[in-house]
């Protein structure tokens, strides 16, 4: 056999070994092992058609996070209003109040990650819901010095709601620190513009119903230290059931935040049940 007949069978040996197909093995997720619950804050509306693509989102989240992240579906005027068939309308001047916190975004739907401006955005409220999960990733990495303990109870006759918060940390920390609470409910069925026309039966969850604090959340201290807990109280009496307060659909949201030049930003939030 000549020279190159070798050659050419050592090139196509050779080509086929490089072209066969390799396994790519993709790793496991696996979550951080992080005390830290993130608060995610959504602006969204009843007539926003993009919405239940953020909503089915913050879902699928909920799942891979668990008790790691906090949810707020907050529904404002622009691109809030009912729909003909509606029944409820989850507008509030709450979140009107939170929308102008906020600030500025590009369109619904939009989260905020902990109030926090993260390196490339423009805005606190991220309207790319690609990127939701990956910013309540990194702050995962980080520990939280906060810890947010609380006893509630709830009186399924009168429909009142009382709540006791301790505030522990870990460290010294100095600053303007706020106490923000959360009243949000699932699982409320009312109709939902979507891309292919209005789904009359669509489940609205983490809806923000009430909050139990200043809106720009009570102020705590100028210090918080290990030798102290700061304790706050809360007293909320739950309207007559109607398709929505529904007692056992509602979750309490709670949050410490920072206030600095710069703007709010979320350093612990906590979340639970209102009925055990």
């Amino acid at each position: 056999m000549s020279l190159r007949y070798y050659i050419f069978l050592l090139f196509f040996t050779f080509t086929l070994w490089t072209c066969s197909e390799k396994e790519v093995i993709i790793p496991e997720f696996t979550l951080p092992d992080s005390d830290r619950v993130v608060l995610v804050e959504k602006l969204t509306g009843v007539s926003c058609p993009n919405c239940p693509a953020g909503s089915a989102e913050l879902e699928r989240m909920k799942v891979e996070f668990g008790d790691n992240i906090a949810v707020v579906s907050i529904y404002t005027p622009f691109l809030g209003q009912p729909k003909p068939n509606s029944k409820y309308d989850f507008r509030t001047e709450f979140g009107i109040q939170i929308e102008n916190q906020l600030g500025l975004y590009l369109g619904k739907p939009a989260a905020s990650i902990n109030r926090k401006l993260f390196p490339g955005e423009e805005y606190l409220p991220i309207a790319n819901l690609g990127r939701w999960a990956s910013y309540v990733l990194d702050e995962l990495e980080d520990f939280s010095p906060i810890k947010i303990e609380s006893n509630r109870e709830y009186n399924s006759i009168t429909r009142e709601l009382e709540i006791d918060f301790s505030i522990l940390s870990n460290t010294h920390m100095e600053g303007d620190f706020r106490f923000t609470v959360y009243l949000v409910e699932s699982g409320i069925i009312d109709p939902q513009e979507n891309p292919g026309g209005v789904i009359d039966n669509y489940v609205h969850n983490n809806v923000l119903r009430a909050v139990l604090s200043s809106v720009n959340g009570d102020v705590l201290s100028s210090q918080i230290s290990p030798l102290n807990s700061l304790n706050r109280s809360y007293t909320f009496t739950l309207p007559d059931e109607d398709g929505w307060w529904v007692a056992e659909n509602c979750t309490v949201v709670a949050y410490v935040s920072e206030r600095t030049s710069e703007g709010t930003e979320v350093i612990q939030a906590s979340k639970f049940n209102l009925v055990n």
